[in-house]
C-alpha cells in the first residue's frame, strides 16, 4: 500500500506537535541546526523524513531490523522506538565527523574508534556501511529512559548500505539503512545533538 506524501506529512506533523510539547529538546537547550532540524522515522512505511522547523524537507526510502520493532537488549536484531538523538558523526567523503579509514574505523560501546581490530559487525568501511560512500550517523541509544527500563545494546545508527537485494536495501540487524546518495545528503544536513524519533 503507498501512503501519498501529504497524508504522511500530516501524520508526521501531528507527532512533530507533540513532540516539541514534551520533548527534551527546549529552545532554551539547543542551538543553530540542532533546533532547526529533526529527523523522524516511520518504520511501519519504511520512510524517513528530515523536518526543518515545522516542515517536511525530504524524505527517503529505508529498511529497518530483521528482528522487528521495539529493541530491548544487545543481538535481538529489533529497531529501537523512541526519542534519540545524533551522537556522532562519521563519514568517508565528508569534511565534517570522523573521517572512516579503511580496517581502522569501528564502532565499539557506543563510540567511533581508530583501532586494528573491533567487533565483527562494526566495520564501518564494510559494504553494509556503504563501501566508498560509507557514511554514518549514530544514536544514542539506549537512553537514559532506555537504561532505566533495563535495555542494553550499542552501535545503533542510520547508516548508507550497498549490499542491496535486485536494487534495494535489505534488512538490517536494527540499524536504519538507507541508499548512499540519500545518507550522504542527511548527513551534510544534520549534526551531533539533531533530534530523531523513531515511530513504529
Amino acid at each position: 500500500m503507498r501512503v501519498s506524501v501529504t497524508v504522511l506529512t500530516i501524520i508526521a506533523g501531528f507527532f512533530m506537535c507533540s513532540w516539541q510539547a514534551g520533548s527534551a529538546f527546549s529552545q532554551t537547550e539547543t542551538n543553530g541546526s540542532r533546533d532547526e532540524f529533526r529527523i523522524v522515522i516511520h518504520c511501519g512505511i519504511n520512510v524517513l523524513q528530515l523536518w526543518r522547523k515545522n516542515e517536511a524537507i525530504r524524505e527517503y526510502p529505508i529498511e529497518t531490523g530483521k528482528g522487528g520493532l521495539g529493541k530491548q537488549r544487545g543481538g535481538d536484531h529489533c529497531t529501537p522506538v523512541g526519542d534519540y538523538e545524533i551522537s556522532w558523526m562519521a563519514s568517508r567523503n565528508s569534511t565534517k565527523g570522523y573521517r572512516i579509514v579503511e580496517n581502522r574505523s569501528w564502532c565499539k560501546g557506543n563510540k567511533f574508534i581508530y583501532a586494528d581490530s573491533g567487533p565483527s559487525l562494526e566495520k564501518l568501511w564494510a559494504e553494509s556501511y556503504g563501501g566508498d560512500e560509507a557514511t554514518v550517523i549514530s544514536i544514542n541509544y539506549p537512553s537514559v529512559k532506555d537504561r532505566l527500563r533495563g535495555f542494553t545494546g550499542d552501535c545503533i545508527h542510520i547508516h548508507a548500505d550497498k549490499k542491496l537485494k535486485d536494487g534495494m536495501l535489505t534488512k538490517s540487524y536494527g540499524c536504519i539503512h538507507m541508499f548512499p546518495k540519500d545518507a550522504m545528503e542527511l548527513y551534510e544536513m544534520v549534526e551531533v545533538g539533531t533530534p530523531v524519533k523513531i515511530l513504529p
